[in-house]
């Protein structure tokens, strides 16, 4: 280990050296420049650079210079983390050439996507007597932008000048420490900026623009060129012809960049250019058909293949000829050498979600229906991923003892997207084997024919068998065609990591054997969860429904008779042994299944249990998975966590409850596993095997296990399922048993206006008055934030409400508006397109004429005039307060209203339980939690919070009674006391008592339902 002084003597030598021969070097190979400068520079800055001593994981000049030379020559790896890429140069090249920037930054700036231990923010281009750093963290727009991206720009003299900085950049231990805690080095000189932050783009989102721009995408313009060249063409053939270019031009790429392939596309714009094609002609087809042949020949029969989508469609030569320059690796910021096949698959699922939508005029790209009712596309993180994996398919292949055990495992994805998780199976299969041959002291034949020791001595599957795999374990379905297409092509570029070129074209040459298998039995377009026995009116809703049968789709899977002939709800759960799959996993459809229409829904009805009410698909899912795993099966999916307590999956719970199927439940919570998604979610785990109980986990996201304990299965049935520990459970008990359900003490709860036109009914009262409308026609109007715990209620909008009178809502009609309310009609009229679009709730809605304009229905005066209590429908805590009896409420998510019956106990008692830190806690216990830790008080979640009432014949009941409506009423005078307060000593003051007074409300309640010490401190804790 070189010291500071030591280093920088070392290296002085080394520039003097390289100073007296400059000029000679001039013309020096590349490798006499790197043995004699570069790796020199970096030995005296304490890097192993020929990694003596060093386990192969331990390396850390990682040489990866191939026969094409297309990547960077090394990486530098430090504890495990892939810190830097660095390629070297001859000393006579021009180092700011766009050419040689590129081919650092688009290696290193295809790994931005990378977990933290393989993403590489910066790359280094030298040739010694240059020494360029770019961040490569940014998009570049062109190779030329790339110059912009230059952190260091320093000639041989700056080692030396500048050695301090040398030092603190590139030493070894100082590269270790701040590679890993991004607080010094060159992270925190050059990643900080704010003003470039908008420019860190990641791959996948920058690839998928470029693919899918609205204006610039690939995808826009060959649909528009097509469509002017084939009028006649509709949106599905576009759709699928587009992909099926974009696919081929994507496959050709990554055989060009991992080296397995020459640069085709680079051979594809030659042919144009050489045979002179004019722009407005398609001749760039005929004369490149040749390559698509030989590549078909190469390869499988589905990606290269003739394709009637692609036969019948000209594109002119011009925008081919711009897509393949984008494409080129000279100008492509992308290089899937260090691109993984997961984030393509990233990208095509948001791809998926879209379609080429053609009319006579013109040609736009937009949502799928469903992804439009589902709000988007999500794709599944990585770690979800290889985790749900790891629990189904892991656990078989643990069992299994040779490669021909591992042969007979079926794994199926029913609804396979992209294709993320038929690749995180392909990637267990895949170290299964390479374990199992490093495992082998002594390699038969048979061995050798099955894997190698690649120059680094790692083990690795031949071509041949990563075809095997592919063709006897994997499996997939889905409803849309255009996901099929990427399935089979993502698991082919999957096959294709690490292969040598010299052993393709041996099976190619030799034995006249393509690369890849034909995928086309493996995975299939169909409709998972409807069969061949559904009766369809005409071959439109045929198209549309895709029935599918498993039996006949998958015969190697289904061999025996029996399968799919008895309804699961009747005699069983899981198939037979040795029918279906072995595995099943995915992420299925959120959708609901309003997705489906007409006959659909009454299969589905028909067939599956929990299809009641309005069910979503997800439910169908796992319900089908039952019927397609077998008595050895393992299940594992990710599904939003909803379905623990909503209404409509209430025949589901207690599928899953009756039949003791779950093995591991993961809630994250509020946590967003999916960053844009609304859902929140959960990893359900079963297998055919029936338990006493579960192992039930809280995580984070990242799957950090922040809570686990086994919860029996007698525990869970169709009512909303709580996952608490037993001793909160044993407390929860106690107080049902003690109190009684809120609904038997209520007559109603209020849900208030409801309006699908919250921006237009409800406003401030300064915009009310700018806008001169009628006071007498504007309502006081609370909303969840108005309403806190014991608070004095106070309304800061104000709703147009054109009716008569609250009590029989006799409407003005529009005369009498326009004459007495002219401002009024004109404001309702000028909203009249926001307005049409507004959600409807209640019998008593009734419109305006016009059929356009009007107001939601109030459920009843009664919540207004009645003494009542309020309460945020989404809160953190109890937040009861008094109503007033002066203000509308708004629904949904804003406040609830409780109006109790005529009963004994003091309102203000009701209060004082409702608001107790018990009474929260189990609250909150037994509603779903939302992002920001905010619960559910609405309505159902309140019906059954158990309020202990008072025995009016026990004078110790009345005397707590009494005192805790004492204290409610000092509660609502303090809050008042402190709303006043002129002064902070003041406010103070009164919060210092407002404490006080909780902490005896908290007291008294915790007496009432005879809580021991251990279980008051449970309460509190949380």
């Amino acid at each position: 280990m070189l010291t500071y002084a030591h280093a920088r003597a070392e290296i002085e030598k080394l520039v003097e050296t390289f100073a007296r021969n400059e000029r000679a070097l001039h013309d020096a190979q590349e490798a006499q420049i790197e043995n004699n400068f570069i790796r020199p520079l970096f030995r005296y800055l304490n890097w192993n650079v020929d990694n003596q001593g060093l386990a192969r994981a331990q390396w850390e000049f990682v040489l990866q210079r191939t026969e094409r030379r297309k990547r960077p020559d090394y990486e530098l790896w430090l504890d495990g983390r892939r810190v830097l890429i660095m390629d070297a140069k001859k000393v006579k090249y021009e180092m700011h050439d766009p050419r040689w920037l590129n081919q650092v930054y688009s290696y290193a700036y295809s790994t931005q996507n990378d977990p933290p231990t393989r993403k590489t923010d910066f790359a280094i281009l030298t040739d010694f007597q240059e020494f360029i750093v770019l961040d490569c963290t940014l998009l570049a727009g062109t190779p030329q932008a790339i110059n912009n991206f230059r952190v260091l720009d320093w000639r041989y003299p700056d080692y030396v000048a500048r050695f301090d900085e040398l030092w603190e950049l590139f030493e070894r231990n100082h590269v270790l420490r701040a590679s890993q805690t991004r607080d010094a080095g060159l992270w925190a000189r050059y990643l900080v900026p704010k003003k470039v932050k908008a420019n860190r783009v990641p791959p996948d989102k920058a690839f998928l623009a470029a693919l899918d721009d609205v204006k610039t995408g690939w995808r826009v313009r060959l649909a528009k060129d097509m469509k002017k060249h084939n009028p006649a063409l509709g949106g599905d053939v576009l759709t699928a012809a587009v992909q099926l270019w974009i696919d081929r031009l994507i496959f050709i790429k990554v055989l060009s960049d991992r080296e397995i392939e020459d640069d085709y596309l680079a051979q594809m714009a030659e042919v144009v250019e050489r045979d002179g094609l004019a722009e407005n002609h398609f001749g760039w087809f005929a004369a490149t058909r040749g390559i698509f042949q030989k590549l078909n020949q190469i390869y499988n029969g589905t990606i290269f293949a003739p394709r009637p989508e692609l036969e019948a469609v000209n594109v002119s030569n011009k925008v081919v000829r711009e897509i393949i320059g984008e494409l080129l690796p000279e100008n492509s910021p992308y290089n899937f050498a260090s691109l993984p096949v997961e984030i393509l698959g990233t990208i095509y699922e948001r791809f998926l979600g879209r379609v080429v939508h053609a009319t006579d005029k013109q040609v736009r790209i937009e949502d799928k229906p469903e992804v439009r009712k589902a709000g988007g596309v999500f794709y599944t993180p990585q770690y979800i991923v290889n985790y749900i994996v790891a629990q189904t398919v892991g656990k078989l292949l643990a069992e299994c003892k040779t490669p021909a055990d591992v042969a007979q495992l079926k794994i199926l994805d029913p609804a396979c997207g992209s294709g993320s998780f038929l690749i995180g199976a392909y990637d267990a299969l895949i170290q299964w084997h390479e374990n199992y041959y490093g495992d082998k002291t002594r390699w038969s034949q048979r061995d050798r024919d099955a894997a190698y020791y690649d120059a680094d001595g790692r083990v690795r599957l031949t071509a041949k068998l990563k075809r095997q795999i592919l063709v006897n374990n994997l499996f997939g379905v889905d409803i849309d065609a255009q996901a099929v297409e990427v399935t089979r092509l993502s698991l082919s570029l999957k096959a294709l990591e690490d292969t040598r070129r010299a052993e393709l074209y041996q099976e190619v040459d030799l034995f006249h054997q393509r690369v890849l298998p034909d995928l086309t039995q493996n995975i299939k377009c169909g409709n998972s969860l409807i069969g061949t026995d559904f009766i369809f009116t005409d071959a439109d809703e045929l198209r549309r429904v895709k029935p599918f049968d498993w039996r006949a789709e998958f015969p190697s899977v289904f061999k025996r008779d029996g399968f799919g002939d008895v309804i699961i709800a009747e005699t069983r759960h899981v198939s037979s042994a040795g029918l279906g799959f072995d595995a099943v996993i995915g992420n299925p459809p959120w959708l609901m299944a309003g997705y489906y229409v007409g006959g659909e829904i009454e299969y589905l009805k028909h067939n599956y249990i929990s299809a009641e009410g309005k069910f979503d698909l997800y439910y169908l899912f796992i319900e089908q998975a039952t019927r397609l795993i077998n008595a050895n099966g393992q299940f594992g999916m990710i599904i939003p966590n909803k379905f623990f307590h909503t209404k409509a999956a209430t025949k589901l719970r207690e599928f899953l409850a009756s039949k003791k199927l779950i093995n591991l439940l993961i809630d994250f919570g509020d946590e967003r596993v999916f960053s844009d998604a609304t859902n929140y979610s959960a990893i359900l785990i079963f297998d055919a095997t029936q338990n006493d109980s579960f192992s039930f986990m809280r995580a984070t996201t990242g799957l950090q296990i922040s809570e686990s304990h086994a919860i029996a299965f007698n525990r869970i049935g169709k009512e909303p399922w709580h996952f608490e520990d037993n001793s909160i459970q044993e407390l929860f008990t106690k107080m049902e048993k003690l109190g009684n359900p809120l609904k038997e003490i209520v007559a109603r709860f209020g849900t208030g206006v409801q309006s699908g036109a919250d921006r237009i009914l409800m406003l401030d009262k300064e915009a009310a008055i700018g806008l001169g409308l009628d006071e007498n026609i504007l309502r006081p109007i609370l909303r969840g934030r108005d309403v806190r715990r014991y608070k004095p209620v106070l309304a800061t909008k104000l709703l147009v409400f054109p009716y008569a009178s609250n009590d029989d809502f006799d409407l003005y009609n529009e005369e009498v508006l326009r004459s007495l309310h002219p401002n009024v009609l004109a404001y309702l009229t000028q909203n009249k397109k926001k307005l049409a679009d507004r959600i409807w709730f209640g019998k008593n809605a009734t419109e305006l004429s016009g059929e356009w304009y009007g107001m939601m229905y109030l459920d009843s005066a009664e919540s207004f005039r009645s003494r009542h209590l309020l309460t945020p429908s989404l809160s953190n805590k109890s937040n009861f307060t008094l109503g007033n009896g002066t203000f509308f409420v708004t629904g949904t998510a804003g406040v609830t209203s409780i109006i109790p019956k005529n009963i004994a106990e003091n309102i203000s008692y009701l209060l004082s339980i409702l608001n107790s830190n018990l009474l929260s806690f189990f609250a909150t216990h037994h509603s779903p939690i939302f992002q920001g830790a905010y619960y559910k008080f609405s309505a159902p979640y309140l019906k059954q919070l158990p309020i202990r009432t008072i025995d009016f014949t026990d004078s110790a009941d009345v005397a707590r009674h009494d005192k805790l409506v004492a204290l409610v009423e000092r509660m609502l005078t303090l809050h008042q006391q402190r709303a006043a307060a002129q002064t902070e000593t003041d406010q103070q003051i009164f919060q210092r008592q407002i404490d006080a007074t909780d902490k005896m409300i908290d007291a008294l309640v915790y007496e009432l339902y005879g809580l021991t010490e251990e279980e008051i401190a449970l309460v509190e804790r949380q």
